[in-house]
């Protein structure tokens, strides 16, 4: 009878379906690290930046205290000068005007150089809660990584097994059945084989004449559905 054939071929059909559901979930793993890199890299961008911030402030920091050196010496100079004999009461005076011009820009400079002190503590503080955020997810997305792994190995050693059932499975189905499932899954959606569920196709849900669904419950032939052509199988 044709029916032990069709369960075989149902059995082939349910192993097809199981390799084809592990492959799906297979192709979900690849964008998965994907993003785990990418969030690394993000981060470990973030923190290349707030570190070259430092790097530029720390370069301005010392252009400006180079120019605080520069007038510093420039009023040395200058209360040298002062300090010469016979020095004229309006040349003393004009010195006098320049020092404390100086003396301000020295000031307003110093004040600057504190201001980036600040920030430079400030961002390094910021690095370094940073830095160990950034370790611990380092080891949060290697443990991520061990556990998609796993999940992959196991689904590959089940791809394995699932291959093997597959291919005794195929010796047991006749040529014209099997030539038929493949066919219909070339051009159509799966599953091909569907069982009757309450005088109706489990595919397309199409109402099965009851002479139709006696043809099926015998098994001495191959039936399919009018409306999907679908393989139809006893539910018992």
């Amino acid at each position: 009878m044709i029916k032990e054939d069709l369960e075989k071929l149902f059995m082939l059909q349910e192993i097809d379906h199981e390799m084809a559901q592990i492959h799906k979930q297979l192709n979900l793993h690849p964008p998965m690290l994907k993003r785990l890199e990418n969030n690394l890299e993000r981060k470990r961008k973030e923190l290349e930046q707030t570190r070259n911030e430092q790097k530029e402030l720390l370069k301005e920091r010392r252009l400006m205290e180079k120019e605080i050196l520069f007038r510093q010496e420039e009023v040395q100079k200058k209360q040298n000068q002062q300090m010469a004999p016979k020095i004229k009461q309006d040349a003393y005076n004009a010195l006098k005007r320049e020092i404390d011009k100086l003396k301000e820009e020295i000031s307003r400079l110093e004040d600057k150089v504190l201001q980036y002190i600040l920030k430079d503590e400030e961002m390094e503080a910021v690095f370094a809660e940073g830095e160990r955020n950034f370790k611990h997810e380092e080891e949060d997305a290697q443990m991520e990584r061990q556990r998609i792994q796993e999940q992959i190995d196991s689904k590959n050693r089940r791809l394995a097994e699932l291959e093997k059932e597959r291919e005794k499975h195929i010796l047991l189905v006749p040529g014209d059945l099997l030539t038929y499932y493949n066919r219909y899954i070339k051009t159509h959606v799966p599953p091909v084989l569907v069982r009757v569920e309450q005088d109706s196709c489990g595919g397309c849900h199409m109402r099965i004449l009851p002479q139709i669904i006696v043809e099926i419950h015998r098994g001495e032939k191959m039936v399919t559905c009018e409306g999907c052509r679908r393989i139809l199988i006893s539910k018992d």
